[in-house]
């Protein structure tokens, strides 16, 4: 067992919870094969410490946008998949650095803090923080737990859930929702509120999915990019006033008020949102890859120019 589990996770890449699918034990089992299988002498680790590339890049963006501070995973010709997880394990470390005892830690949504929740360990201490979703609705298909919680359970700290689907289709149904106690009670943490991660994501709106009306306000608004569920143009303003109001989820336009505002994305498509995410002031911590971050700082200079 302690080779097999070692085998998939070392050699093969699979995730501490698909591996426990795989052999059919549970992911705080998987962790502690792990370990064991390191202090048996199963598993020999070299550390040639790659998770975090130096390039000018980052001190270029911290300075230029007024960011607390830049990390940048290394380059990588694998799959995008493969890079995703390369920048969610170093945004897991980051935010594992950023928490104390006593924090309220939200978690935002999409593919990028999935690969957070993927890669993040389990912690060897318990941390006295509060973990909870900065917006409603489920991000993952399936019956995986949502990466708010994989994260919480991750750290060890207390986990608190939103039960509420993230978009209504009417205002007044928002309202009376958010006005239920145990709705209630997870948004007035929001105002409380000491390190928030979100992803940054790309255009990937429709009628469908927000109705006519705030579809025609996210394209007379030229939205670039969002965040916990309100799209924003390339000069980081938020559009779509009709979508706000019928959104469960943190409002946006406080994350300046946030200590530590950690944004997480990577990709070409990313460029454009990640840009206007920083003119916005809307994360002051930015995690990505090296070439994302160079694409960021020549998107900047051809706007400037």
């Amino acid at each position: 067992m302690l080779v097999r589990v070692s085998r998939l996770y070392y050699e093969l890449g699979e995730t501490q919870e698909a591996i426990a699918a795989l052999v059919g034990v549970t992911r705080p089992q998987v962790s502690r094969l792990l370990k064991e299988a390191r202090a048996e002498g199963v598993v020999e680790i070299r550390i040639v410490d790659r998770t975090e590339a130096q390039s000018p890049a980052a001190q270029q963006l911290q300075r230029q946008f007024g960011l607390r501070a830049v990390h940048l995973a290394p380059n990588s010709d694998a799959p995008s998949e493969l890079a995703r997880r390369r920048v969610g394990k170093l945004a897991g470390q980051v935010l594992r650095g950023a928490i104390r005892d006593g924090h309220v830690v939200g978690i935002g949504d999409g593919a990028a803090v999935s690969a957070v929740a993927d890669e993040l360990d389990l912690s060897e201490t318990q941390i006295d923080a509060t973990v909870l979703p900065l917006c409603g609705g489920f991000w993952r298909p399936g019956a995986g737990a949502e990466p708010f919680r994989r994260i919480g359970d991750a750290l060890g700290a207390t986990v608190l859930a939103l039960h509420s689907p993230g978009l209504l289709d009417d205002p007044a149904v928002r309202d009376a929702l958010c006005a239920h106690p145990g709705v209630a009670s997870v948004i007035e943490r929001w105002s409380r509120l000491d390190v928030a991660l979100l992803g940054i994501g790309g255009p990937a709106w429709s009628e469908a999915t927000v109705g006519a009306t705030a579809m025609g306000e996210i394209r007379t608004g030229q939205a670039v990019g969002e965040v916990l569920i309100a799209p924003f143009d390339s000069a980081g303003r938020f559009v779509a006033p009709s979508l706000r109001a019928r959104a469960v989820a943190f409002d946006a336009r406080a994350l300046p008020e946030v200590p530590v505002t950690i944004g997480v994305a990577e990709g070409e498509a990313k460029v454009a949102p990640i840009l206007g995410a920083l003119r916005g002031g809307l994360v002051n911590v930015l995690v990505t890859d090296v070439a994302t971050a160079e694409a960021v700082l020549r998107a900047a200079a051809v706007a400037a120019a």
